[in-house]
């Protein structure tokens, strides 16, 4: 989709740079047996997935396919949220930030954390089914600091499921040198979202490939997790893990179209 959006299918990233070129894409990965599409890719500097001219094609993919369509769509506005529900969008993924630093400095987006809180807000009010909020974990420089903060806001808003990913350093970014936050730091934080919220908390797939020996581990023993993204096949063996062929995000409704 776009110049700056992807979807994605069975871990590959699919370019589609115009409406038609997006419905082709899903009836494609139809025909091979997709059963969703999360669409997603770069933003702008708003902060936002420009994907307003696609939703006509998106909900032309829904009527014509019935693909679980989810979307990670950044900030949105009121209008935005009411769009992707008229769409047919099934699920949001959404990055929630309430760290200033980690907006202005790492996202380098003149935005405030009311923006993040009010498009969440919409989204659970007037936007798609379900919306999964994303916790960013160490992005402020590798150190885990407003994460918790984040966490309280959210569970006013008592989701179906709450996802961490953790920072890792990417090559050819500003911050490629900067070292992912301690393993320790992430566990506790995940310690302290079990005590706090009742719902399912999941492990998504953005975390630094090392971790997953030690950090999956310890997750998965002391049952901090009750979704994780791609562990390793020898730990996924070891606690016997289900597989699901979709993203962390998908609803249990949803589970049997994936088995």
């Amino acid at each position: 989709m776009c110049d700056y959006c992807k979807a994605h299918y069975l871990g590959g990233m699919f370019p589609a740079l115009s409406p038609h070129q997006l419905y082709k894409l899903a009836g494609k990965l139809y025909g091979r047996g997709a059963k969703g599409l999360l669409i997603s890719g770069g933003f702008n500097s708003k902060g936002e997935l420009p994907i307003q001219p696609f939703l006509p094609t998106i909900k032309e993919i829904k009527r014509d396919f019935n693909l679980v369509i989810s979307v990670h769509p950044g900030i949105v506005s009121r209008q935005l949220a009411m769009a992707l529900e008229e769409a047919g969008v099934d699920i949001v993924d959404y990055e929630f930030v309430m760290d200033p630093i980690v907006i202005k400095d790492v996202m380098h987006l003149e935005r405030a954390k009311e923006d993040f809180l009010n498009g969440l807000k919409w989204l659970v009010e007037e936007g798609p089914p379900y919306v999964a909020p994303h916790i960013p974990v160490g992005f402020h420089y590798g150190k885990i600091d407003m994460e918790q903060e984040s966490l309280e806001v959210l569970l006013d808003f008592d989701p179906y499921v709450l996802i961490f990913i953790v920072f890792m350093p990417t090559k050819g970014t500003p911050m490629e040198a900067i070292s992912p936050p301690p393993v320790e730091g992430v566990v506790n934080l995940f310690r302290y979202a079990r005590k706090r919220f009742s719902g399912e908390i999941a492990l998504g797939c953005m975390r630094p490939p090392e971790y997953k020996k030690k950090l999956d581990e310890i997750i998965l023993r002391e049952g901090l997790a009750d979704r994780i993204a791609v562990p390793r096949w020898q730990i996924a063996e070891k606690y016997g893990l289900k597989k699901v062929p979709a993203c962390c995000s998908i609803p249990k409704e949803f589970l049997s179209l994936f088995e």
